[in-house]
């Protein structure tokens, strides 16, 4: 009997063996593939970037310069020549003394920034204008775009492509350089420009958390929602490392559904812009510097 045993063993051993075989085989057939992220080479600049958007067009890189308090952050872009970018200069028409940054824009060239340089007196911070090429022609400030109170800020947007609807992030700030808690908002374009919409809490309801969310992205048809989010609590960078998420919804008049964290993108990871071919881009702090990075499509 103990040979009989034995051959019954090595047989299962095989069985099970080429079950797991399977499954694997299965598994690494069905599960799409991680997106491996490398960072972004533009030509010409070697300092900080952060909070990145890429054109609709895939044409333009946006960014803006490290954003730490005191720091007079600005606005820049590179545009691609072949498979690169290449730095061409700050963006005129969006520089003051104040904070510019968190550039977006729309596929008609509506290109809108956020900057407190009038926050004080209006609690404005949205500026749009139009993007020639060059420079960013007659920014105005969204004035029916207000925060909804003093200590509240809007300090992130993304455009949709059409430029008809806007998501931007607001916090409540407590005089601390972070927000004591951020969620994302819908905004949508009238005869005043920019206003508030009714749809934020529907269609953000499966998103916005007790936690921080912000630095919104969006895909070209509308369908599908990039963040940030990082807990609250803690010590600086909000109490944790910030981290990306994803969520989908099926048409224009639905909710976002609960979105999934991108587990591939590791380490400290925020602000992301969707290119068309599904390659994501963001900022990536490596070694106290933070970078420019994208994903593969």
């Amino acid at each position: 009997m103990r040979p009989l045993k034995q051959a019954r063993g090595r047989a299962m051993r095989a069985i099970c063996w080429g079950v797991v075989w399977a499954l694997s085989i299965g598994a690494a057939w069905a599960a799409p593939a991680a997106p491996v992220a490398q960072s972004i080479r533009i030509e010409g600049y070697t300092d900080e970037a952060m909070e990145p958007f890429l054109s609709r067009d895939g044409k333009f890189l946006f960014f803006n310069t490290r954003n730490d308090p005191g720091v007079n952050t600005d606005i820049l872009f590179a545009e691609r020549v072949g498979d690169d970018f290449v730095f061409r200069s700050v963006l005129p028409g969006t520089v003051s003394y104040e904070l510019d940054g968190t550039p977006t824009m729309s596929a008609d060239k509506r290109f809108c920034f956020v900057s407190p340089r009038d926050y004080r007196r209006t609690l404005v911070t949205v500026y749009c204008g139009a993007f020639d090429g060059k420079r960013v022609n007659s920014a105005e400030p969204q004035k029916a775009l207000p925060a909804e109170g003093q200590g509240r800020l809007i300090f992130d947007i993304e455009l949709f492509a059409d430029g008809k609807s806007l998501i931007f992030a607001e916090g409540a700030f407590d005089g601390e350089d972070v927000p004591e808690g951020a969620d994302l908002y819908l905004a949508t374009l009238g005869p005043r420009g920019f206003t508030r919409s009714n749809e934020s809490k529907k269609l953000f309801a499966n998103v916005n958390t007790g936690n921080l969310e912000f630095a919104p992205a969006i895909s070209s048809d509308g369908l599908v929602l990039y963040f940030t989010r990082a807990r609250t609590g803690g010590m600086w960078p909000f109490g944790r490392e910030p981290k990306i998420y994803r969520a989908s919804r099926n048409s224009l008049d639905e909710p976002f559904s609960k979105p999934m964290r991108m587990e591939s993108l590791d380490g400290f990871v925020e602000a992301p812009t969707v290119a068309d071919d599904g390659a994501l881009y963001f900022h990536k702090r490596v070694k106290e510097r933070y970078e420019l990075w994208r994903t593969s499509k």
